[in-house]
């Protein structure tokens, strides 16, 4: 009875994760965060236009993705191994390009990340610890937004908690399969993100602590180590042979000296842990957790789970600092120690009278987290300049499908993606780009290159929104 109860709990669960994720499901990638979920979407789409390559994925943009002065005449993006934008690829020419199937792939790896995260911790803690977790996991705003955009970033982190729970299996069991299947899971996440390297602390915690130094004398330990690492490491083999097609990155690590300073607590402590993510009343138990759980091995898994998502957001601290979505990582373990500090809060009681009181407390503080989280979370869901949609389908409805067009928007891509064509994301050196091919200008600022333009080759569309100039005579 109680596994089939179970199983409908879950399910239930599940179920209401995917609702959330779903909402606004088909909206234009014109929302928070655009720029890289553009990019994202881009290579997806040109896996179908322009060829399948997994080695040289593309996106929509001639421009060099660094500060080095490159050219990137063959619009290379060789930043993540593309595993998540070839599934989305694969959908795409069975059912047509189309954002919400790129949302949906999301989706389905966040559900499979939560239901892996659910059987970690009901394997380490029991049920009802397990039950909240995946609830608390599913509903919590910050990530029920990034658990539906376009972008690596759901399946990277879904694929770490898949390999720490394979882990937990293998080290339990001593299974070859297990052993396997934490190797694959945990080499694809290092794939996609290398910051899944960072999962490594906890599974050596739990080898260490299940296994203690007799760990040295079992060869699987070397295989599962050795195979999780040699794709990544051939990977950025790949990677620093191509300049030109990945992004600059030194300074994620500590741009402008940021690292320890009060700038950096104040926007990781206060505003994105204690405001968007666990939004104060989970922070709260988030902190009463992390205080506690290093008490017992089990608890203490996630603890280093947990340690390690704030060493990885301390050592790339200019990059967290600067981009909220770097926080995805802590979500997972900092959900299960919130739940761990309730568990405190409410076991504080000396009986059942002040268990039920306390119970209600950790029961507000969790309303407070998911109506603040919301508060704060609302508004990344709305399109910031429908401006450059409209814009963009004009563009795809009376251009040539080989054009190269310029779309303005300070190197942000979304704009670009918008068209449906190659080209340029910046202005301000329009000569410069048509001896390069370029055949199309559009823009919604009308800025003073616009007006020089306009007055030399005439619009081919103009309203209040936006404007389309065909470049040359």
């Amino acid at each position: 009875m109680w596994k089939k109860l179970e199983i409908f709990f879950v399910l239930a669960i599940l179920l209401l994760g995917i609702a959330l994720r779903s909402y606004r499901l088909d909206a234009p990638l014109a929302d928070w965060h655009s720029w890289r979920q553009a990019d994202t979407a881009s290579v997806a789409r040109n896996f179908v236009k322009d060829g399948f390559n997994l080695l040289y994925p593309q996106s929509d943009s001639l421009l060099a993705l660094n500060d080095k002065g490159l050219q990137n005449p063959n619009r290379y993006f060789i930043n993540e191994f593309p595993l998540y934008n070839a599934v989305v690829a694969f959908f795409y020419r069975q059912y047509g390009v189309n954002v919400a199937i790129g949302r949906m792939v999301s989706i389905f790896m966040s559900m499979l990340g939560a239901l892996a995260l659910y059987g970690l911790v009901k394997k380490l803690l029991g049920y009802a610890p397990a039950l909240a977790s995946l609830l608390y996991y599913v509903v919590l705003p910050y990530n029920v937004f990034y658990g539906r955009v376009f972008m690596p970033d759901p399946s990277f982190v879904a694929l770490s908690i898949i390999s720490l729970y394979f882990c937990v299996q293998w080290v339990r069991s001593d299974k070859a399969s297990f052993a396997f299947a934490t190797m694959i899971s945990f080499a694809l996440a290092m794939l996609i993100k290398p910051y899944a390297i960072f999962m490594a602390i906890p599974m050596f915690y739990w080898v260490i602590a299940n296994w203690g130094l007799s760990v040295l004398k079992k060869p699987m330990a070397y295989v599962v180590a050795l195979g999780s690492f040699i794709p990544l490491a051939l990977w950025r083999y790949h990677y620093f042979l191509h300049p030109e097609g990945s992004f600059a990155s030194a300074w994620l690590l500590n741009g402008g000296n940021i690292r320890f300073t009060g700038a950096f607590f104040r926007w990781i402590i206060f505003d994105r842990f204690n405001r968007l993510i666990f939004a104060t009343g989970g922070f709260v138990l988030f902190i009463v957790g992390f205080m506690t759980s290093y008490m017992k091995k089990n608890t203490g898994l996630f603890f280093a789970w947990g340690l390690s998502s704030l060493l990885y957001i301390t050592i790339f601290a200019k990059g967290n600092v600067n981009h909220d979505y770097y926080q995805l990582p802590i979500v997972a373990p900092g959900i299960v120690l919130a739940v761990i500090g309730g568990q405190t809060l409410i076991n504080l009681g000396k009986n059942n009278l002040q268990k039920i009181i306390n119970s209600c407390f950790v029961l507000v503080l969790v309303v407070i987290s998911l109506a603040f989280g919301w508060y704060e979370v609302r508004g990344f869901f709305n399109i910031n300049n429908p401006a450059i949609v409209e814009a963009g389908k004009k563009v795809d409805e009376i251009t040539p499908k080989d054009a190269l067009v310029i779309a303005p928007y300070g190197g942000d891509p979304a704009f670009l993606y918008q068209t449906n064509r190659h080209g340029w994301p910046v202005g301000g050196d329009a000569e410069s780009r048509m001896a390069d091919g370029a055949t199309y200008y559009v823009t919604t600022s009308k800025e003073d290159e616009f007006a020089r333009l306009k007055a030399k080759y005439g619009v081919v569309v103009e309203n209040d929104s936006y404007a389309i100039i065909k470049l040359g005579q």
